[in-house]
């Protein structure tokens, strides 16, 4: 995966039916999978990865709470087969997230 794709990621969880998503600069994308973190066999995420996927997702009043508290919380859809809870927040000046599974569909 040249470029990080949010979709690709989300997917993932789907079909490996996993509970959470981390997003870090500096490591590859990770899941929760039956309560252990496995990375993806993806490359590392740089600050503009963090960036990219981050927005992709994150509705503009979130990206403005981010940018004003260093932090933001929100539910989105992916199509029809979850829902999730993301939390996004900037520690040491790159973007992290969290996105959790919390409806199966």
């Amino acid at each position: 995966m040249s470029a990080m794709q949010i979709d690709r990621l989300l997917d993932t969880i789907v079909k490996q039916g996993a509970s959470d998503l981390h997003i870090s600069v500096g490591r590859p994308p990770t899941i929760r999978l039956h309560g252990k973190l496995r990375s993806l066999a993806t490359k590392v995420v740089d600050s503009e990865d963090a960036m990219a996927l981050m927005k992709s997702i994150t509705p503009e009043k979130n990206q403005q709470e981010l940018a004003e508290h260093g932090g933001t919380d929100y539910g989105f859809a992916f199509g029809e087969a979850a829902r999730f809870r993301a939390s996004v927040f900037m520690p040491r000046s790159s973007s992290s997230a969290a996105i959790s599974r919390w409806c199966f569909v």
